[in-house]
């Protein structure tokens, strides 16, 4: 039983629905309104029989249903017949409609509440023997607070059987149900499933419990596309998911839901991704990532025609010096975003802005290359534009990189990572490394992973794992299940944020960072090619006495371990590992001496 949607249809149904259901169940919703539209119809031909319009009602997208395998195509308005995307399901509710698949999972009573050991997007299932009043929290202070102080609506309904439930899913780890007679609770949790796992451990306790705590953390938000988090907005923000899609491809090597979801947000009917033109480029970055953590050459050679004309959009909007002036939309959520706490004039031409930019062009040129699509070579030679101009006037004197790039404004930390991740500076620029080494963190867990990674990639790796141990630790040392939206301040309400006292998400996407980044700073374990074709293993331990992990590579597991001062290394058929004794082909197991410390 198959459902055959036009190309990007299906994605676009996802989109809708979690937008229509998250804005249903929240309180406070800020998403963009720019994202595409779906079809009102389309064309499908089964066989040799007669081609048949399907209309679809809006936000709806236009799908044939068939009883077992047909050979089926599709014609969407102005186009040509194609093959549909073909998707399991039943005929009585169409896949972009169907949830995540259903764990039940029985809560423990405390203190008044029902606890769970972490937080899930589901619905709590109860019997009561007068009407309920349901409230829940990702904390034990939000499930007690009024209503009205809440992020996400309770309302509830009276199931067939006689149980009650809520009208939307919630997301929560804490509930209280105020009724007589409460008995036999059980919350029945949307989990996505997971094919292969990828692991961490090392000697020290607390990093292993942040790389797994991490890798929850993204599996809770993978639901039809990533989430951004389960309580609010509970929609999916493309800069969230190029952080998140590195954490993916360590721990889960899910492709599907990153193509997924770069194609429900990369045709924004006006203006930029999520209403953010820095979010754009993210689009173009993540699509770099995608690349070279999962065998995405067949989703490249469809969509290389799109990710060109995407980027020639943005391009419009380059100066003769290459530098990018975003216009701004009357559908912006905020022209330049950057990140929470970061305040940048966009008409200056900031320079973690231009530093994106380069970085999205070079994106693009790869994939593009990679796809064998012309386009790859415009937007190199234009990459190399931005280059020389960034080089002239956004670099102070003694090689540090300056907020604004106008050749005088002072530096900051956000463009000097950017720099390094963007393949402009490197351990050979002394302002960059002191500057960023003195810097502790780069505002929300969002852009910290990417400063982690850039301290890596300089060669302070000791300094990223302190940061993470600290940073992420002080989470955990708040009871955090899953990894928040902003880091655990000593100051004030560890729940509060946008104003709200519990506005700030305690599972979210974007802090799942050390989920790539631990296998990276203490084994050096990366890829050097697309799809993990070629990788590289450096440990580093410093004051750790082991460490493993395992990679779900597309090719095989990749499996490293250093015990008792030697590495082992599984290599999978159709890899290559590169070590500092040279390249090793798989399938081959690896061993060599390796110092500690």
């Amino acid at each position: 039983m198959t459902w055959h949607y036009p190309p990007h249809q299906y994605e676009l149904g996802l989109l809708h629905t979690l937008v229509r259901e998250g804005r249903a169940a929240n309180r406070h919703v800020d998403y963009a309104p720019n994202y595409a539209d779906t079809l009102r119809s389309a064309e499908f031909r089964v066989g040799d029989g007669a081609a048949a319009v399907v209309e679809s009602a809006p936000g709806e997208p236009p799908a044939l249903w068939t009883d077992g395998d047909a050979d089926v195509l599709v014609r969407v308005p102005g186009g040509g017949w194609t093959r549909p995307r073909a998707v399991p399901g039943a005929a009585s509710v169409p896949p972009h409609r169907v949830p995540e698949p259903v764990v039940t999972v029985r809560p423990r009573l405390r203190d008044g509440l029902w606890m769970l050991d972490a937080p899930v997007l589901g619905r709590p299932v109860f019997r009561a023997s007068t009407p309920p009043v349901v409230s829940s929290g990702e904390s034990v202070q939000e499930a007690h607070a009024a209503a009205g102080d809440q992020e996400t609506r309770h309302d509830v309904r009276r199931l067939p059987d006689g149980r009650w439930t809520t009208e939307h899913a919630l997301g929560f780890r804490f509930l209280r149900i105020d009724a007589d007679g409460v008995e036999d609770v059980a919350v029945e949790a949307y989990e996505h499933p997971v094919e292969r796992a990828g692991s961490f451990a090392c000697s020290d306790e607390t990093l292993t419990r942040i790389w797994r705590t991490s890798a929850v953390t993204l599996r809770t938000c993978m639901h039809g596309l990533m989430l951004d988090g389960i309580k609010r907005d509970r929609m999916p923000w493309i800069g969230d998911q190029a952080l998140n899609t590195l954490a993916n491809g360590y721990a889960f090597g899910d492709a599907g839901i990153v193509q997924d979801s770069l194609v429900a947000l990369g045709s924004p009917r006006s203006g930029y991704v999520n209403g953010i033109a820095d979010y754009s480029l993210w689009w173009l970055i993540a699509t770099g990532f995608l690349a070279r953590s999962f065998d995405a050459d067949a989703y490249l050679l469809a969509e290389a025609e799109h990710i060109h004309a995407f980027t020639a959009d943005l391009a419009r909007h380059a100066g003769n010096d290459g530098l990018l002036r975003p216009a701004g939309t009357d559908d912006d959520f905020q022209l330049v975003f950057l990140d929470w706490g970061v305040d940048v004039d966009p008409t200056r031409d900031p320079t973690a802005l231009q530093l994106l930019w380069h970085w999205a062009l070079t994106s693009a040129a790869h994939v593009l290359g990679t796809a064998g699509h012309p386009g790859a070579d415009r937007w190199e030679a234009l990459a190399a534009t931005v280059r020389e101009t960034l080089q002239r006037v956004g670099r102070t004197p003694d090689g540090g990189w300056r907020t604004y790039a106008d050749g005088r404004s002072e530096p900051s930390a956000y463009p000097a990572f950017l720099a390094v991740l963007a393949g402009l500076s490197g351990p050979d620029d002394p302002a960059v490394r002191g500057l960023l080494e003195r810097t502790e963190r780069a505002g929300t867990p969002f852009m910290t992973g990417f400063f982690l990674r850039a301290l890596i990639e300089l060669g302070d790796r000791d300094g990223a794992v302190r940061r993470i141990r600290s940073l992420w630790g002080g989470m955990l040392e708040n009871d955090a299940r899953t990894f928040w939206e902003e880091f655990a301040d000593g100051d004030g309400s560890p729940y509060a944020m946008y104003g709200r006292p519990f506005g700030k998400s305690l599972c979210h996407a974007w802090s799942s960072g050390p989920a790539a980044l631990l296998p990276d700073a203490v084994l050096g374990l990366r890829p050097l090619a697309d799809g993990w074709r070629r990788f590289v293993v450096e440990p580093h331990l410093g004051d750790l006495e082991w460490a493993e992990a395992r990679v779900p590579a597309p090719d095989g597991d990749i499996v490293v371990a250093v015990r008792d001062g030697v590495l082992t290394v599984e290599v999978p058929p159709g890899t290559v590992l590169t070590t500092a004794d040279g390249e090793h082909a798989g399938p081959a197991i690896v061993r060599a001496p390796v110092a500690l410390g």
